[in-house]
Parts: structure tokens; sequence; C-alpha cells
């Protein structure tokens, strides 16, 4: 019966998001790919809402009933059904009798299962499709047959593109870049490849001055036609984040609005639990990674930590990955190969996360500095006792691990969780 309930409301805030969109006519920058919508999301709002008046998706709504909420700019009602009720009454008013609404339209679209994707493009056409980046063990492959049909699924989005549109193409990945090849539209790619359209020409590391210099950010250039800009990221780490910052430089070109692009990312933020750098105890850093993972994901975010100057230990706290399928002990074993070599001490959590212990241990890092522990509140008790000044500790794991409990345990002030961590919500909390 809950299902049933579900459907119907689901099916009527896409009849009223359907309603909206052809009423107020909004222009639309649909972002999907494997890894990096989310922040990708972000950049692309920071510039665009520098010009005009837009709307982005909230959090991670990229599902079927989180884009049709974002384009009625709506709340989740998460278990309320006075909420939803409520939320249906609204939407109604929005889609037939609203007058004010947003020129722009910038939507996060992602697939859990097949047709997701397929199903959204029957009735929506982006002006704008932003291609962001697959991986070789792709989440959510779980429930398709290959890794391939993953790409078809996203690649729904790229076709349903309006004749005059335009593909934003991450054009240092191979899967998208072969992909598109078969799609007659514009495109423009970003990257490090020289040639593209938006390129990446040179990215470090930031640090803090005094006696134990500690990460504070990350910056770039990059190259735009004839013209280039450094683009500074506070509180941010990881070559990958500047992925997302080009692929928003490029819908600034193809706009026309390049000049915006200083003043957007001088406060700007990746979303909380996304290679956020968060003080720790003890004079420590934490990069927080926790909002999830993935085969891709973790290897950039172990390879980042492995590239700091430090004073101190490099730790890294890692979770079970989930929806990997046939692919998950394999990719456990390869990223517990990386951390043993790159880690001075590693905490796992989980049970496919013996899998990353055990490579780890098979790469020669020492047994007595690796911790295997049930879940994210024991690994947080184990990074509490060996923290120390000047020591990094990367935390990552897929959402439902929870991992965020570990930071939240190593903060140096916890009473600031709720504004530095994901899923802090009372929902979430209560489970």
């Amino acid at each position: 019966m809950k299902q049933i309930l579900k459907s119907i409301v689901i099916s009527i805030l896409i009849w009223e998001a359907r309603a909206t969109l052809w009423r107020h006519k909004p222009r639309i920058i649909a972002i999907t790919g494997n890894v990096g919508k989310t922040s990708t999301k972000d950049a692309v709002y920071a510039v665009i809402s520098q010009a005009f008046k837009a709307r982005k998706s909230k959090k991670s709504f990229n599902s079927e009933i989180g884009l049709p909420l974002t384009i009625l700019g709506l709340e989740n009602a998460w278990s309320s059904a006075k909420g939803w009720v409520k939320n249906l009454i609204e939407g109604f008013a929005i889609a037939f009798f609203g007058k004010e609404y947003p020129q722009w339209l910038v939507l996060e679209i992602g697939a859990d299962h097949p047709k997701d994707i397929e199903k959204v493009t029957k009735w929506l056409h982006p002006d704008i499709t932003v291609l962001t980046r697959m991986s070789d063990v792709p989440v959510h492959v779980e429930y398709f047959k290959d890794a391939s049909a993953v790409l078809r699924e996203k690649m729904f989005l790229a076709k349903a593109l309006k004749k005059d549109g335009t593909l934003v193409v991450n054009g240092d990945d191979p899967h998208f870049i072969e992909a598109v090849k078969e799609i007659d539209r514009k495109k423009i790619f970003y990257g490090t490849t020289p040639g593209a359209s938006v390129e990446i020409l040179e990215t470090e590391i930031m640090y803090t001055d005094g006696p134990v210099p500690l990460p504070r950010g990350q910056y770039a250039i990059m190259r735009m036609g004839e013209t280039e800009a450094r683009i500074e990221l506070c509180d941010i780490l990881g070559n990958h984040i500047m992925y997302p910052i080009a692929a928003a430089c490029s819908v600034a070109t193809v706009l026309g609005i390049q000049s915006n692009i200083p003043l957007a990312f001088c406060d700007f933020e990746t979303p909380k639990g996304r290679m956020r750098i968060v003080p720790g105890i003890s004079s420590s850093v934490i990069i927080d990674d926790t909002y999830n993972s993935s085969p891709l994901a973790c290897r950039e975010a172990l390879r980042t930590i492995a590239s700091l100057s430090l004073r101190g230990k490099k730790i890294a706290a890692l979770g079970d990955m989930k929806e990997l399928g046939e692919n998950a002990e394999k990719a456990h074993l390869e990223i517990g190969k990386l951390a043993g070599e790159t880690l001075h001490t590693l905490v796992t959590v989980g049970e496919m996360a013996r899998l990353i212990a055990e490579g780890a241990r098979k790469a020669g890092m020492a047994t007595d500095r690796i911790y295997e522990r049930k879940d994210s509140k024991e690994a947080g008790k184990v990074l509490f006792e060996i923290l120390r000044a000047g020591d990094a500790v990367l935390v990552k794991g897929s959402q439902s691990m929870r991992m965020e409990r570990a930071v939240e345990m190593v903060l140096a002030d916890p009473g600031k969780a709720s504004d530095l961590l994901v899923r802090q919500e009372k929902e979430w909390k209560q489970k």
C-alpha cells in the first residue's frame, strides 16, 4: 500500500512539474555522470546565478521524486503524510497559478535503476547537458547488466538535448568522448587535454603558515580561449574538484558570461562530505569525504592525501563501497593495495572493507597499523586515540556506512557538527 501511495504522489508531482515547465519555459542545464554530479551542479549554479535568476537541485535531489520537487521548488516531506499532501497542493498552485519563476534550472539527474533517466527524458529536454565523469566500476551498477548499460542510461540525457542545445563533455573521460560521437549537437570539451575549450593548466594544494603546516585548499589555472584565470578554492582538496569548476567555466563560455567567473568562486563551497577540509582534534586535519564512495572517487581521494606535504601521519578510515555488484571484491582489494602503498595507518569499517585491509597487508602495510572495525563509531574511537598534531585523516565510505559519525568524534569543535557534516538532519540522525 505504501509503495502504491508513493507511486501516486510521484506521478502527480511529475505532472505538476511538467505543467510548470510548459507554463514558464525556463532554460535547463541538466547534469549527469557517475562521479562529480553534485559538485558540478553547485559550480554551474555559482556561475550562472551571477547573471540570471536561477534555481538548482537541493543537495542530491536527482531521483524520480527529487527532480519534480526541484522544478516545483518544494521540500522533501520524508515520511510525513501531511507534508506530502501539502506539497501536492502547493505544487498545483505553482504549476497553474504561480507567477515568479527562475530563468534557469540547474538539475542534477542520476540513475539508480535502468530507465530512470530514459523516463525523465520523455518530458525533460535540456538546453545544456553536462557530462561529468564515468568510472570503470561505476556505483549503482548492481541494478544494471554491466558498466556499459550504466553509460547508455546516462546518454539518454545527452540525446534529449534541444536541437540548438550544447553538450558540455569531460574531455578526459574516454567513455563519454566515445559515446558523444554519434550525437549531432554542438559540443565543447573541458579537462586537462590540450586543446580543450576549457583547459585545466595547473592545480596545486595551498597550505597554512605556521609551525605545523596543514592543507587549506586548492587552486587551479584555467585557460578559456585566449584568457587564463586563477581560481582558488578554500577548505577543499583534490585535483578532481577542478573538473566541476572547469565544467562551470564551460557553461559560462556557452552563455557568454565568462566575466562572472572570478566573483562566482570567491566563496564557493563543495557540498558537505565531499573532500572538505575540517579541523580535527590535537591540531590534526580531517579530509571529510563521507557523502558516498566509489572505486574511482576513493582512488582519487587516496591519491590526494598521498600528495600532501605533512609533518604528521597520513591516515584513512575507509568504509564499505556499496552497490558494486560482482565487481565489489576486486574493487575493495585494489583500494586496499593503494592504501597500503600510500598511508601510514588504515582503519576499515564494514564486512567488505575487510578486503581493503587485506589488500593493504598484501601491499606491505604493517599489521599493527591496520584497524578493522564493524561500524563508524568504533572507527571514530580509534581515530580519537591515534590522531596527533600535523596528522591528516581521510574519512570515506558509502552513505549507509555513516562515516560522518567517525568524523564527528574527532572534530576540533564537535559543536559545529551540524554546520560542517553531511546527514545532520533529524531524519538522518534517527536512522
